[in-house]
């Protein structure tokens, strides 16, 4: 994949800032910020975005995006486990005034305790970002294919772009989700799950590990990408509702 929106760049200092759920992978910084950027385009606008996370686990996705996009006006996550939400308001966090100052003097007395000098660069590196944007933020749980609990979650926020990493690895997988059931192809509902709550023009990117990320039988992809294991499909909202 030729990258057009995310410059090369050595992201293990933002990597270490953030706080991560042991075993539940995590998108690469920049194929994140490509990707969103790619989001972007097929929106055809410019104006300040409202993004949906709808597996968010430690919110490591949303995060990357506030501390690196600009142009973002909020930020919503959801997830259906619960567990690893304390985490992702714990990195949404650093989008607050004075969030980063407060993970680098935690990282500070970690180094200081440990005598670990990763610690110590973490701190330095949380005290030289800068967040591109200041978006509002919200963490709720919420399985994305219960529509009447995302649209609680969601609130007034009406997402103009969705970005998931799909569920996958030993800690969350479809065969555990909730409703998976026999569904041979449980992403299909979630895609569907998804876009119900959308506006037809919205955007939504779904990235999985393979060769390629299926959708539904009739619906036409706005693109599709391969970056390394992992293959990204973008489409429109509009093209999932009633499918």
């Amino acid at each position: 994949m030729q990258y057009r929106h995310a410059p090369a760049a050595n992201h293990a200092a933002l990597d270490a800032v953030l706080a991560s759920a042991p075993g539940r992978p995590t998108l690469p910084v920049r194929l994140t910020v490509e990707l969103a950027g790619r989001g972007r385009e097929h929106l055809g606008r410019t104006g300040a975005l409202t993004v949906w996370d709808p597996c968010c686990g430690a919110g490591v996705t949303p995060a990357v995006l506030g501390l690196l996009v600009p142009g973002l006006a909020r930020l919503t996550g959801t997830d259906a486990d619960p567990a690893p939400l304390g985490l992702a308001r714990r990195n949404l966090g650093l989008l607050d005034p004075g969030g980063l100052a407060d993970r680098a003097a935690e990282l500070d007395a970690l180094a200081a305790r440990h005598g670990k000098p990763g610690y110590a660069g973490a701190a330095a590196a949380a005290r030289t970002l800068v967040p591109a944007s200041t978006p509002s933020w919200t963490v709720a749980v919420a399985d994305a294919r219960d529509t009447a609990a995302v649209r609680t979650a969601l609130g007034d926020a009406e997402p103009d772009l969705v970005l998931a990493d799909l569920p996958h690895g030993r800690a969350t997988t479809w065969a555990d989700a909730p409703g998976a059931g026999a569904d041979p192809a449980p992403e299909h509902g979630f895609l569907r799950g998804v876009a119900a709550v959308l506006r037809p023009g919205a955007v939504v990117v779904a990235v999985g590990r393979g060769r390629t990320v299926g959708l539904p039988p009739g619906v036409r992809p706005l693109e599709r990408l391969r970056a390394g294991h992992r293959a990204a499909v973008l489409v429109r909202a509009g093209a999932l509702q009633d499918r």
